[in-house]
C-alpha cells in the first residue's frame, strides 16, 4: 500500500511538471481559454503563479494530517467532483484533495473552464492517478457507476435540482454523502487607508472581476466612501488598466446606479462596477457594499449575513473577531492549498466518511 508521503511526492513532480514554463499543452489551453472569451490573460498569470508559490510538498503534508490518524480502516472511495468555472481552475483543490486522500476521482469540468484542468488531468492519468473515461465536460460521458461522495461547489437554489439529476443518471445515490458550498461572498475590515492597504483592498474585491467566492464584496472602514471615493477610484483605475475586467456588467447594474442617485445612496460608478455605501446583504455581481463602522460593526454584519459569507479579512493579525477564523487581506486572492471552503476542511471530510 502506497504511503501518503509517496504519493505527495509523486503528485508534487507531476505538477511541478505541469507548472513548468515549457509545458507547451497548458500554454494552448490558456491561448484557447483567452481567446474564446473565457477568462484574461492576467488573471490565469494570476492564478498559476499562486499555484507556484502554494502548491508545495510541505502545505500537502499538513493537509494531509488527518490521514494518519486512522490509516489502516481507510479504504478507497469514488469521488465525484462538480467543478464550478467562476474562476480560473476554481475546481483545482477539489482534485487535489480527492487524489490526496487516495480516493477515486470523478470529474465534471465546468464548461466555462474546459481547457486547463484537463492539462493536468491528461499528466495525471499518465501516472495512473486518474483515468480518461472519468471525467468530462458532459456528465452524459461518465460511467454510470455510482460516486461513494460528491464534493460541490455552487448556489443553494440549484443544490436539490443537481443532485436529483445526478441520481436519475446513476452517478450518485438518494443517501450518498455531499459536501456543497454554497458561500458567495467574503467581507474585509480596514482601519486604514495606507496604499499598501488599498492597493490590496483593491486586488481582493477587482481580481477575477469578484466572481470568487474569496472576493471582497463588503468592506467595513472607519470612514466613509465619500471621503475616499477619489482616491480608492485613482487605485482601482490602476488595477483596472492592467488586469481589465473579463466579462462586462449587466444593463440593470446602471439602473441600480441610476436608483441609487434618485434615493440619494452613496456610490462610485465605474462602468462595468458599482461601490454604494449600503449595509444589504452582497447578492450581486459587480458591485461592492461599503459601509461605515468599527468592529463591533462588523461583527454585527457577519451575524447577519453568516449564511453567505466565505471569510472576513483583517489587515493587521492581531485583530480579533470572537468565534471567526480570520484570514489577512493580502491573502485573500492567494490561499493556501487547505484553505477550508464554507469552514470545511476537504481532507478531514473525505477522511471522516465511512
Amino acid at each position: 500500500m502506497e504511503t501518503i508521503e509517496n504519493r505527495i511526492t509523486r503528485l508534487q513532480f507531476i505538477i511541478d511538471e505541469w507548472l513548468h514554463p515549457n509545458n507547451y499543452e497548458l500554454k494552448e489551453a490558456i491561448d484557447k481559454t483567452v481567446n474564446e472569451g473565457f477568462f484574461s490573460f492576467e488573471d490565469i498569470k494570476h492564478q498559476l503563479l499562486v499555484f507556484k508559490k502554494t502548491l508545495n510538498k510541505r502545505d500537502f503534508l499538513r493537509w494531509a494530517e488527518p490521514l494518519k490518524r486512522k490509516p489502516s480502516s481507510r479504504k478507497e472511495k469514488r469521488v465525484l467532483c462538480l467543478h464550478a468555472g467562476n474562476i480560473p481552475l476554481v475546481g483545482l483543490q477539489d482534485l487535489l484533495a480527492v487524489l490526496i486522500s487516495g480516493d477515486h476521482y470523478s470529474g465534471k469540468v465546468s464548461r466555462k473552464d474546459p481547457y486547463l484542468l484537463p492539462t493536468l488531468l491528461k499528466k495525471l492519468e499518465k501516472e495512473g492517478f486518474v483515468e480518461q473515461r472519468d471525467w468530462s465536460t458532459d456528465l452524459n460521458e461518465l460511467p454510470n457507476s455510482a460516486a461513494d461522495a460528491v464534493l460541490f461547489s455552487g448556489s443553494t437554489d440549484s443544490v436539490d435540482n443537481v443532485f436529483d439529476k445526478l441520481v436519475s443518471m446513476k452517478l450518485v445515490k438518494h443517501q450518498t454523502p455531499a459536501l456543497v458550498r454554497t458561500a458567495h461572498f467574503s467581507i474585509a475590515y480596514i482601519e486604514d487607508s495606507n496604499p499598501e492597504t488599498m492597493d490590496q483592498l483593491t486586488q481582493a474585491v477587482f481580481r477575477y472581476g469578484g466572481k470568487g467566492c474569496r472576493s471582497v464584496a463588503m468592506v467595513v472602514a472607519p470612514f466613509s466612501l465619500h471621503s475616499k471615493k477619489c482616491s480608492f477610484t485613482d487605485y482601482i483605475e490602476k488595477f483596472l488598466m492592467a488586469v481589465p475586467q473579463n466579462e462586462k456588467a449587466p444593463p440593470s447594474l446602471y439602473q441600480r446606479y441610476a436608483y441609487n442617485k434618485a434615493v440619494g445612496i452613496e456610490q462610485a460608478w465605474l462602468d462595468n462596477f458599482l461601490i454604494e455605501e449600503i449595509e444589504t446583504e452582497p447578492k450581486e455581481p459587480f458591485i461592492l457594499h461599503w459601509v461605515k463602522g468599527d468592529k463591533k460593526t462588523l461583527t454585527e454584519l457577519i451575524g447577519r449575513y453568516k449564511k453567505g459569507l466565505q471569510t472576513v479579512y483583517v489587515q493587521d493579525p492581531s485583530v480579533e473577531i470572537e468565534g471567526v477564523d480570520t484570514e489577512l487581506l493580502m491573502d485573500a486572492q492567494q490561499p493556501p492549498v487547505y484553505w477550508q471552503p464554507d469552514g470545511v476542511d476537504i481532507v478531514s471530510w473525505l477522511n471522516n466518511l465511512e
